[in-house]
């Protein structure tokens, strides 16, 4: 069972790699956490820019959309609305069953995205106006983008989404993945990140590192460092379907492409 003192296992800080492999990671932590029962949490990047849909999402939901004509495109586990993943950090951590976290959908958002805004003012060296949660959910509909939606979970810095989080249940495990957004894409022009609304803010070389232990402190955990192996790895690249090469997950090119 897993208590209090459990141990979380910070799998990755920082790294880049294509989306189909970031894709396939998550789901292995997630099916991981079912015979294991450790949790886990990673922070990473992604190697090209990439559209992930969320699981019902289609292609065509996108094609019209000018500005990610030719990106990859990958298919998330959790639902929500499609992310241009370009300039951001993307997190992930799975909880087992058995954890008191896994028990409630919104405290699980809450948790993990108000310790990434105490981070954040932390080290801002005091407040950043207008960062916080949502609270209150713009009648906006069901735009195809998840940073054009609206949740009460949302992490907002005045009237701009900066963090948003989406969720995928496997028999009582959770894994939820979030992006926070840095700068503005080409890509999603639309869309501020929180550099450009808060240019004075510089996040240091360590962010990463920093903001995976704050995911798991918020979440009761204490943590240690175990990178994924050369088995665990290999797992992986089967999964994303690509060769068995130790390289392939940062080199790989993605064949799957928005067309105009």
């Amino acid at each position: 069972m897993v208590t209090r003192s459990t141990t979380c296992r910070i799998v990755e800080t920082g790294t880049a790699h294509p989306g189909h492999w970031n894709m396939a990671c998550d789901e292995w932590l997630l099916d991981s956490v079912l015979h294991s029962g450790q949790p886990t949490v990673r922070v990473y990047a992604w190697s090209r820019p990439t559209v992930s849909l969320g699981y019902f999402q289609q292609t065509d939901a996108l094609n019209a959309n000018p500005h990610i004509v030719g990106l990859d495109n990958v298919q998330r586990l959790s639902g929500g609305g499609a992310i241009v993943h370009h300039h951001e950090w993307t997190y992930s951590c799975v909880v087992p069953a058995s954890d008191p976290n896994s028990s409630s959908r919104t405290d699980l958002y809450e948790l993990v995205h108000l310790a990434l805004v105490d981070q954040l003012v932390t080290l801002a060296g005091g407040t950043i106006a207008g960062l916080g949660l949502r609270g209150v959910v713009d009648d906006a509909g069901k735009p195809a983008l998840c940073f054009a939606r609206s949740a009460a979970e949302d992490v907002v810095c005045g009237k701009h989404k900066v963090i948003g989080s989406a969720q995928r249940r496997r028999r009582g495990a959770v894994l939820q993945h979030g992006s926070l957004l840095l700068r503005n894409s080409p890509h999603a022009p639309e869309f501020l990140g929180l550099e450009d609304l808060v240019p004075e803010l510089v996040l240091p070389g360590d962010f990463p590192d920093l903001m995976a232990r704050a995911i798991a402190e918020s979440l009761g955990w204490q943590f240690a460092h175990k990178p994924i192996s050369n088995v665990e790895s290999r797992e992986i690249r089967q999964r994303a379907g690509q060769p068995d090469d130790p390289q392939s997950g940062h080199a790989a090119r993605l064949s799957s492409t928005f067309r105009s």
